[in-house]
C-alpha cells in the first residue's frame, strides 16, 4: 500500500502494534516517560517456563471463530496551509473483535474490503481494494479492536461501508489457537475514567487531533498487567462507532496512573461513549509469543 501519511503523524511509529495494519500512529505519553512502540509479531519465551502445548494444526473451518462485532469507516479530512486537501484524504478503517470460544486466539488475520454505497466492492485495476490487519492475541471472552485504512489512490471516489472478515488466503496464516493459562497474561487491566481534550481545529495537518487520556487499573495489583495494546474506541452520541486507533503502553505503570494518549478524533465523536480497551501485548519481554508452527491447538 502506498504511504500517504500526514507529515504530523509520521514522526512516531506507525500504527502496527499486535501485527495491526500500518495506519499513521497517535502518541502515547506516560506520565513522566514517552511509550515506545512495540515491534509485532516478535518470538519470545519465558527463560523458566517453556509450557509448550501439543502442536497440532489448526483449521479456519472450525465451530468457533473470533467474530467480528462491529466494523466502521470514516473519512479524515487533509488539510494544508490552511486549504483542504482531498487528494490526501484517508478513509479509516476500523473493526471491533470477539473471541467467544474458550481458548486464546493467535494471528488472527482480517481482509477488509472497501464497498460503495449500494454494498458493492470497490475496484482498482481489475482487482478488490482490500487492506489487512492481524490481531496478535485475544483471550477468550475479550474484545480488540483493529483498524487500517484507504487513501484516494485506491479509492478515488471515498468509501462508503467497509466488510471485515476473517482471512482465509493461503498466504494469511491460519489462526492459532492456544491454552489461555500459558498466554502469560492472567492479570485483568481495564482503562478508566476516560477523557477527551479539546479537538483541533486549526486547518492544518493537526486538525482534529485531541489529548485521549485515561487512568489503568488492575487485579490483582500486587501483579504486573504486562505490556498491553491500549485501543481507543470512538462512538457517535448514537453509540455508532467511528473509529478506533491506538498503540502500546508501557509494562511498567503504577496502579492508577494516567496515561495520555495523542489522537485523532472525528468531529462528531461523543466523548461520553470513548472507551479504551487494554489487551495483551504477545512482545512483552519474557513472556511467551506462541507461533501457529510450534504451538497451535485444536479449537474449542
Amino acid at each position: 500500500m502506498a504511504d500517504h501519511r500526514d507529515p504530523l503523524r509520521t514522526a512516531v511509529p506507525d500504527r502496527a502494534m499486535g501485527g495491526r495494519s500500518a495506519r499513521p500512529a497517535p502518541r502515547i505519553v506516560a506520565v513522566g516517560a514517552l511509550i515506545m512502540m512495540a515491534t509485532a509479531c516478535t518470538s519470545s519465551h519465558h527463560p523458566g517456563d517453556h509450557r509448550t502445548p501439543r502442536a497440532q494444526p489448526s483449521t479456519h473451518k472450525s465451530s468457533c471463530e473470533v467474530r467480528v462485532a462491529e466494523s466502521a469507516v470514516t473519512r479524515k479530512d487533509h488539510y494544508a496551509a490552511g486549504e483542504r486537501d482531498q487528494l490526501n484524504d484517508q478513509f479509516l478503517a476500523s473493526a471491533i473483535l470477539e473471541n467467544p470460544c474458550r481458548r486464546t486466539a493467535t494471528n488472527v488475520r482480517f481482509v477488509v474490503s472497501a464497498l460503495d454505497g449500494q454494498g458493492h466492492e470497490l475496484m482498482s485495476w481489475g482487482r478488490p481494494v482490500q487492506a489487512h490487519f492481524t490481531i496478535s492475541l485475544i483471550m477468550p471472552g475479550q474484545r480488540a479492536a483493529g483498524w487500517t485504512y484507504f487513501d484516494r489512490q485506491k479509492a478515488p471516489d471515498g468509501v462508503a461501508s467497509v466488510k471485515v472478515q476473517l482471512d482465509t488466503a493461503p498466504f494469511g496464516g491460519e489462526v492459532c489457537w492456544i491454552d489461555p493459562s500459558t498466554s502469560g497474561y492472567q492479570t485483568a487491566a481495564s482503562a478508566t475514567d476516560v477523557t477527551i481534550g479539546k479537538r483541533d481545529s486549526s486547518r492544518t495537518a493537526a486538525n482534529g487531533m485531541a489529548d485521549v487520556s485515561f487512568k489503568v487499573t488492575w487485579s490483582p495489583t500486587e501483579s504486573s498487567p504486562g505490556r498491553r495494546s491500549a485501543s481507543v474506541i470512538l462512538r457517535d452520541s448514537s453509540g455508532r462507532l467511528l473509529d478506533a486507533n491506538g498503540q502500546s503502553i508501557s509494562a511498567h505503570l503504577k496502579p492508577g496512573q494516567r496515561v495520555h494518549f495523542d489522537a485523532w478524533v472525528p468531529e462528531n465523536t461523543d466523548p461520553s461513549r470513548t472507551d479504551v480497551l487494554l489487551e495483551p501485548d504477545p512482545v512483552t519481554p519474557d513472556l511467551p509469543f506462541y507461533s501457529p508452527s510450534s504451538s497451535c491447538l485444536p479449537t474449542s
